[in-house]
């Protein structure tokens, strides 16, 4: 199945674009006779595909606009323009400040017949990936990396940087950026990031990066006023995405998060509109604690029935399926993926067209106050003290620049920028309460996750990480975190008199996937036995396998020790799949 988003070949000089490119990717239906070749591709959302020819040039838009009357009242155009060309006005008016200014989730294609002009620009919140390669007068465009690398003059010759960054820690990226942003792990593509138009003719390439996550002006107003423009915020965006969604399904734990997704959503929802609620509970009989009570307190008072889910016994937590490996178009970081296909298997079979996450609500609605941040580091500090004054001997934390396990050849190969750590930016978390919100950790993090898992997967939506309401909460003074004696004041408050206090205040949550430590001991030794697969596709070029296979024994005899190790040594094993996957594709 075709990965959404948009396809495209193009020629910049006089020749047209080659059937046989058009056949790799998938595409090899229609005219191929010019100079470009364009197909867009949603197998969930077919209102979300959007295409005008006019004026010698062709628009493409995938995904959805938010607000377009008003984007159209901005733009002095009729507020039923079409879609595509409501787009192509934005790109003449705001240029490369589109995407700060036109919100929504989409990608956008423009390509000037005339002037053999091709321009790509994306959201400022990746909707789907958007791969491209430049050949000469030749062009190759599509959502999914290995698509394009079977076109014979693009081919999948590594690139060992590009590889290495993606598998990078977030600091390692950071120090990167400006050098490596676009790269990926093949050599002759690159990727368009979030918030960014590139510009390709015969003479070149331009990249222009839009200003998203901008200072707010302060806001004036009182705390309750900040509640109520807080929630009115929230209804706007889930008004319009339930809209949109025949059977919306919300992944439902009973925290905050995904409850007031849940509250919201179901009172947004057209009154006769079926809406699925998917909580992950406990394998049964297992003993173990989950989210179970507090997902049913929440489904009972909205007035449905929580779907409870867990793994199968069989879902390999070390190995993703083919599926999941051939989507991310770079070794899979997830480490949840048996839950999270648990989820899309569970909300198909329910009949969900898509499925509503509460991820990223820290970032604004259910942000903590800095100060927590430093009563941790003062336990840590006096616990460190307390095992120093018993004479326990401490091993220093690991903190590698990256998320796996690399091999010793590979370690002493890297190049310069990469052999040490870089240092990670300090951010001043401890905010006095007039200071300005600002945007929290997480927040530009959050805009660049796609939200199709993989191909044919059902969409996410991850309301949280609105534009809106990222410069909204920006605005905000600091203070507002706590209030009334209430950390993350701004939820509570906006929650009271509609979902159980057992819920709207609680301090903590449980492991949204819980059996996850207990199937990665009980997993590992089968995964040891897929080394010997592994040191035959020659993975030991890349990845510590005698490492991998010691840890994998130890956790398998006695358990991961912590999460830090739980997610290197799983996140190993993923890397060295992805990789024996790779060469055994190529």
């Amino acid at each position: 199945m075709l990965s959404s988003g948009i396809y495209g070949l193009f020629r910049l000089d006089d020749g047209p674009v080659d059937p046989r490119d058009a056949d790799a990717l998938g595409i090899g239906c229609g005219d191929l006779s010019g100079a470009a070749f364009v197909h867009a591709v949603d197998p969930h959302d077919p209102n979300a595909l959007h295409r005008v020819e006019a004026d010698g040039a062709l628009t493409i838009l995938v995904g959805h606009i938010e607000e377009p009357q008003a984007l159209a009242a901005r733009l002095n155009v009729a507020p039923t323009l079409p879609a595509a060309l409501l787009a192509r006005a934005a790109l003449d008016r705001f240029g490369g400040e589109t995407a700060a200014e036109m919100i929504g989730e989409w990608s956008l294609l423009h390509w000037d017949r005339r002037d053999r002009r091709l321009v790509l620009t994306m959201s400022a919140a990746r909707r789907d990936r958007l791969f491209f390669a430049v050949d000469g007068p030749r062009v190759a465009v599509a959502p999914n990396l290995f698509a394009l690398s079977r076109i014979a003059w693009i081919g999948n010759r590594l690139d060992e940087a590009g590889l290495l960054v993606s598998i990078g820690r977030a600091d390692l990226r950071a120090a990167l950026r400006e050098e490596m942003g676009d790269r990926t792990m093949l050599a002759k593509v690159r990727q368009l990031e979030p918030a960014t138009r590139l510009t390709i003719t015969a003479d070149g390439i331009r990249c222009d990066a839009a200003a998203i996550l901008v200072p707010q002006p302060r806001w004036t107003g009182s705390f309750d006023d900040a509640v109520v423009a807080a929630e009115e915020t929230m209804r706007t965006i889930l008004r319009a995405r339930i809209a949109r969604t025949a059977v919306p399904g919300v992944l439902l734990s009973g925290g905050l998060d995904s409850s007031t997704i849940a509250w919201l959503a179901a009172r947004e929802r057209a009154a006769e509109q079926r809406m699925i609620l998917l909580t992950s509970v406990a394998p049964p009989g297992s003993g173990l604690a989950d989210e179970a009570a507090f997902a049913d307190a929440v489904a009972d008072r909205i007035g449905l029935t929580a779907e409870h889910v867990s793994p199968p016994e069989d879902a390999d937590i070390y190995r993703p399926s083919d599926a999941i490996l051939g989507g991310a178009s770079r070794p899979p970081m997830p480490v949840r993926h048996c839950l999270t296909e648990t989820f899309q298997a569970r909300g198909k079979a329910l009949g969900a067209t898509a499925l509503f996450d509460g991820s990223f609500g820290e970032a604004t609605l259910t942000g903590k106050f800095a100060l927590t941040t430093m009563r941790q580091r003062l336990r840590g500090t006096a616990g460190r003290l307390r095992r120093a004054l018993a004479g326990a001997v401490e091993e220093p934390a690991r903190h590698g620049p990256f998320h796996v396990r690399l091999s010793p050849v590979r370690l002493a190969a890297l190049p310069a920028a990469m052999r040490a750590p870089p240092p990670a930016m300090v951010e001043n978390e401890i905010r006095r309460p007039r200071d300005a919100w600002g945007y929290l950790p997480g927040a530009d993090k959050a805009l660049l996750h796609p939200n199709e898992f993989y191909p044919g997967a059902l969409r996410m939506e991850f309301p949280f990480r609105d534009v809106r309401l990222l410069r909204l909460f920006a605005g905000f003074p600091a203070g507002f975190l706590v209030h009334d004696g209430l950390d993350r004041a701004p939820v509570r408050h906006m929650l009271a008199g509609h979902l159980p206090d057992m819920i709207r205040l609680r301090r903590s949550g449980r492991p949204a996937s819980p059996d996850h430590m207990a199937r990665l001991q009980r997993q590992a030794s089968a995964a040891r036995g897929r080394i010997a697969t592994f040191r035959k596709a020659e993975v030991q070029e890349w990845i510590d396998l005698d490492w991998l296979d010691q840890m994998l024994a130890t956790i398998a005899a006695r358990g991961p020790a912590n999460f830090a190790e739980s997610y290197e040594v799983q996140l190993t094993a993923i890397t060295a799949e992805f990789l024996t996957w790779w060469r055994a594709r190529s």
